[in-house]
């Protein structure tokens, strides 16, 4: 028995698969559901947002930083040095070294008219990610209609997958922790939406194109990656090999042209329009070394680790990358959503089926996967021990809605073959995303409410140092103004109002020539990692005589101060 139904019949698109997703956006009730999508996925993320009073991570803490010292007149700077890698080392410092500008600006954005607070700053994240699931919606649309199912499926799968990430809990939590991932996340969506229209060589496509890539490179330098998933759809499509070469060079010159005025400011302010601490974390051997003061990464230290070192670490990055930031967080629907890509891929090679429409190859879906393999990949051999620490979970956002949307098709072909099986009279297309959002909503409550937890013990032993370190670091002789070396430099710079650089994972002596060269008085030691604070508190390591450990009084359970020695600071003189 057929899958299809007399009643899915009259329903069933006859037409050729659209290629170009964009007009559908005119017709009424495609305006209907892109807004009941848009507010059903921003009340999820004000829920969110709701869960989590303090900045999750550093990072998070960073751009929030920034975006308040844009709405006070400040600029681009920031009052915490957090890499030693690009000069100058002035403090304040000059911003955005390593990283992109982009969700500084959107978080500023509010923060001139609400106050520069981090809920403010919440607030414009939770409004840009709703627009994640009218594009996933789009995306799936257009995936089910290149496989030509009927239309009261291709609406229920595509709602559903619209549904499903506007409850993602990882893409809940992009809104919650304000920082490159959700912008980059919505512009690489709307990139490869557009790409299928830029593929067949449409001008105004081409054109903006361009313009997304651009901004995206704003967010995070993994729109490369972007780019290339467009040259690797164009040849996919048999494109004359000139035709691809002209058309790239025309997106990346408009994309450029966006990048341009920031290149400029680099250039002003670090002497290169392109960060040079990239290179430095290809070569990391520890992730420690992020924050080296005498201890850079070097090449030779790099290569003397040998091959099969390299290629261990390769390994390890690739199942990190695959397991703690796709499988784990996206649960279930991330299995499902790979083994339907791997269903797809099965049945296209299968002899006599033709590709002619295909969404495994063609089309938004296969863009956001392509885009999404080609920087699991990169990031793991390229970046195996900086991803470690988040590199690919930044720029994994897209690949997650990829996932979610080829889940979506794969459930909806699964009901498909039960009905088949059963006989049953009705499609019965709403088991499958009502079955996948069982799945997701108790995952996402669980993980929202434990980064609130998380967000919540980390703000309170920070405000606990904020409100104690003042008094014992005056006792101490140390000047209020000057400044701290912490292991957590953002945070404390913004508790404490005062510049604070960040604690490098090297010995005493280095930590000691670290103090002189910035004219330091006090180290701060959050929590336990690497050497510290148990390097600082030797008796026989050299350089250790000169920190002097303040008592634990007043001060947060598992925070350690020191404070620099009289007599080696006048030594030094």
């Amino acid at each position: 028995m057929s899958v299809v139904t007399p009643v899915d019949e009259t329903l069933h698109h006859r037409a050729a698969p659209a290629s170009d997703v964009l007009p559908s956006l005119v017709r009424a009730s495609d305006v209907g559901v892109s807004i009941g999508l848009f507010g059903i996925a921003l009340a999820a993320r004000l829920w969110a947002v709701a869960q989590v009073h303090f900045p999750l991570t550093e990072g998070s803490g960073y751009y929030v930083a920034v975006a308040r010292n844009l709405v006070e007149g400040r600029g681009f700077e920031i009052d915490a040095i957090w890499s030693y890698a690009t000069p100058p080392l002035t403090l304040p410092r000059p911003a955005f070294e390593l990283w992109q500008p982009l969700a500084s600006l959107i978080a500023a954005a509010p923060m001139t008219l609400l106050g520069s607070s981090f809920a403010t700053a919440q607030l414009a994240f939770a409004a840009l990610g709703a627009l994640l699931a009218p594009l996933a919606w789009l995306v799936a649309r257009d995936a089910a209609r290149r496989l030509e199912l009927p239309a009261r499926r291709e609406w229920v799968t595509s709602v559903g997958a619209g549904l499903l990430v506007a409850a993602s809990g990882p893409l809940l939590l992009t809104s919650a922790i304000p920082d490159s991932t959700l912008p980059f996340t919505v512009l690489a969506v709307a990139a490869c939406l557009l790409m299928p229209s830029a593929v067949a060589g449409r001008r105004p496509a081409l054109v903006a194109l361009g313009i997304v890539l651009g901004l995206a490179y704003l967010t995070r330098m993994e729109a490369v990656y972007l780019g290339l998933a467009f040259v690797v759809m164009a040849l996919l499509t048999r494109t004359a090999v000139w035709r691809v070469v002209a058309m790239a060079a025309g997106v990346a010159g408009i994309g450029a042209l966006v990048a341009l005025p920031w290149w400029l400011r680099n250039l002003a302010v670090f002497g290169s329009p392109m960060p040079g601490q990239v290179a430095d974390n290809i070569l990391l051997v520890r992730n420690e070394q992020i924050f080296g003061y005498a201890d850079r990464p070097t090449l030779e230290a790099f290569l003397a680790q040998g091959v099969p070192e390299l290629l261990a670490r390769v390994a390890i990055a690739a199942w990190h990358d695959l397991v703690n930031v796709l499988l784990v967080p996206v649960g279930p629907v991330a299995l499902i959503g790979l083994a339907s890509i791997v269903a797809g891929l099965w049945r296209r090679g299968r002899p006599g089926t033709s590709d002619v429409g295909d969404p495994v190859t063609r089309g938004s879906l296969a863009a956001l996967l392509i885009t999404g393999g080609l920087t699991y990949a990169a990031t793991s051999v390229l970046f195996p021990v900086a991803t470690l620490w988040g590199t690919f979970e930044h720029a994994a956002g897209a690949l997650v809605v990829g996932l979610i949307v080829a889940a979506a098709l794969g459930a909806d072909a699964a009901v498909a073959r039960v009905r088949q099986w059963r006989a049953w009279p009705r499609s019965n297309a709403w088991l499958a995303p009502a079955a996948l959002l069982l799945i997701s909503l108790p995952l996402a409550a669980v993980q929202l409410t434990a980064a609130g937890a998380q967000a919540s013990a980390r703000g309170e032993q920070i405000d606990a140092l904020a409100r104690s370190l003042p008094a014992a670091l005056a006792a101490a002789g140390v000047d209020e103004n000057g400044p701290l070396i912490g292991d957590r430099p953002i945070w404390l710079s913004q508790a404490l109002g005062r510049p604070v650089i960040v604690l490098p994972d090297e010995a005493p002596a280095d930590v000691y020539r670290l103090a002189t060269d910035f004219g330091a008085r006090a180290v701060v030691v959050a929590e336990a990692r690497g050497m510290h604070p148990a390097a600082l508190r030797s008796t026989s390591a050299p350089g250790a005589e000169c920190f002097l450990e303040l008592g634990p009084e007043g001060l947060p359970p598992g925070t350690a101060v020191f404070v620099v020695a009289e007599e080696c600071t006048a030594a030094n003189r």
